[in-house]
C-alpha cells in the first residue's frame, strides 16, 4: 500500500467522530511531513481482557494524541485507568520517552486551535531529532527478510498470514485459505484471530471461534460456540499432520 492510500484509510477510520477527524486531521496537515508516519485508532490490549484505541500514535516518535471530547468529563476516573494501560503496553523502546498529548475537544474553535498549534510543535520538535523512514510495506517486508532475530518487542505486523511465511519462514506460497501452515517436519505456525471483549463477554471476530491470549502470552486458549465443529476441527486436523507424515 502506498502512501496515500494508507494515509486515506487509516483517517477514515474517524470518520464518524466529527471533532475527532477535524482535531486529527488538522494536526496531521499542519505536521506537513510526509516522512512520519501516523496510526489512527491504534489498537491495545487491557489488562481486564477488553481492549483501547488510541486515537493517534506516531510510533516512530512514541507520541500519542488524545482528543478528549464532552463524554470524558464524565469518566476520568476511567480514562486514568485505560491511559495507565496504554502506557503498560508500550514496548521497551518507547517507554522511557512515551508522550500523551491531549486536546480538549469542548473549548472554542480558538481554543483547540491553539491546542492543535501546541501539538505539532511538540511533535516537529521531536521529529527534528530523529532520522525518520517511512518505509512502505512492501520495504518493510524486504528489510526484515534481512534480519537475524525478531523479538515481540519489535514494532512489525503483517497484513497476511503468506507474507509471515515468505518473510520469515522463506517460503514462496500466493494465499493460505487456513489460520495455519506447516514450517518444517511436526512444528505448525498458527496465527488466530483474537476474540473481543464486549461488557465483559467474550465475541468472536473468527466465523464463532473464541480465542483469547493468557495475561502471560504463553498461551492461547481455543474454543468454539459450537462444540461439534471443535470435534471436527480437531479431527481434519489430526489428518493433515498424519498425511504430512
Amino acid at each position: 500500500m502506498n502512501k496515500r492510500d494508507y494515509l486515506v484509510r487509516t483517517f477514515s477510520r474517524t470518520k464518524r467522530k466529527d471533532y475527532e477527524n477535524y482535531i486529527l486531521t488538522a494536526i496531521w496537515h499542519k505536521l506537513n511531513n510526509l516522512d512520519i508516519l501516523p496510526v489512527s485508532q491504534q489498537y491495545i490490549n487491557r489488562a481486564n481482557g477488553s481492549y483501547a484505541l488510541m486515537d493517534l500514535y506516531f510510533p516512530q516518535l512514541h507520541i500519542e494524541v488524545e482528543v478528549d471530547e464532552a463524554h470524558h468529563k464524565q469518566q476520568a476516573a476511567a480514562d486514568e485507568l485505560r491511559m495507565d494501560d496504554i502506557i503498560a503496553s508500550v514496548n521497551e523502546e518507547a517507554i522511557d520517552d512515551f508522550l500523551c498529548l491531549k486536546v480538549d475537544a469542548t473549548r472554542s474553535i480558538e481554543a483547540i486551535e491553539q491546542q492543535i498549534a501546541d501539538v505539532v510543535a511538540v511533535i516537529q520538535e521531536r521529529a527534528a531529532n530523529k532520522d525518520l523512514n517511512w518505509l512502505t510495506y512492501e520495504e518493510e517486508l524486504a528489510q526484515l527478510k534481512e534480519k537475524e532475530v525478531l523479538s515481540i518487542y519489535d514494532t512489525v505486523s503483517f497484513k497476511d498470514i503468506k507474507d509471515i511465511a515468505n518473510t520469515v519462514f522463506g517460503k514462496q506460497a500466493k494465499r493460505y485459505q487456513k489460520s495455519y501452515f506447516r514450517v518444517y517436519e511436526n512444528t505448525w505456525l498458527w496465527c488466530p484471530k483474537l476474540s473481543i471483549d464486549v461488557n465483559g463477554v467474550k465475541k468472536s471476530v473468527a466465523k464463532g471461534w473464541i480465542n483469547t491470549l493468557a495475561s502471560d502470552w504463553s498461551y492461547i486458549d481455543e474454543s468454539h460456540e459450537s462444540a461439534e465443529i471443535v470435534e471436527a476441527r480437531k479431527t481434519l486436523f489430526q489428518k493433515e499432520v498424519e498425511q504430512d507424515q
